[in-house]
């Protein structure tokens, strides 16, 4: 045996690592949903609560719609559908919004914690 080494000498114990998520707060998703959805940017406040594919779809489908009610103003109808669109994707993006801040801290309550 080599001088100083004991065979029988205990192996250190590594606690595992915590992280701490924090939950998120649903009026944080919805106000950025009605603020930013004032100048036409939707979708903020689904990437805020980590629904990145539906604030990312919010986001390139509003442009997609408005381009389409534009047009649809030389023919009278886009007086009506513009203004109901824009309502409908407040209204959908904040709901949207809201149900994925419950999830993500329904799953922040279930993670274990050590």
């Amino acid at each position: 045996l080599r001088y100083g080494h004991h065979p029988a000498a205990p192996v250190p114990y590594a606690a595992p690592m915590v992280v701490a998520v924090p939950q998120k707060s649903a009026g944080a998703a919805v106000a950025l949903e009605l603020v930013l959805g004032l100048f036409g940017v939707f979708g903020v406040g689904n990437l805020y609560a980590g629904r990145t594919t539906a604030g990312v779809i919010l986001m390139f489908s509003f442009w997609g719609m408005f381009w389409i009610n534009f047009f649809l103003l030389f023919l009278a109808v886009g007086i009506v559908t513009m203004p109901l669109t824009w309502i409908a994707y407040l209204v959908a993006g904040s709901l949207l919004a809201a149900q994925g801040i419950e999830r993500h801290n329904a799953q922040v309550a279930l993670a274990p914690s050590y």
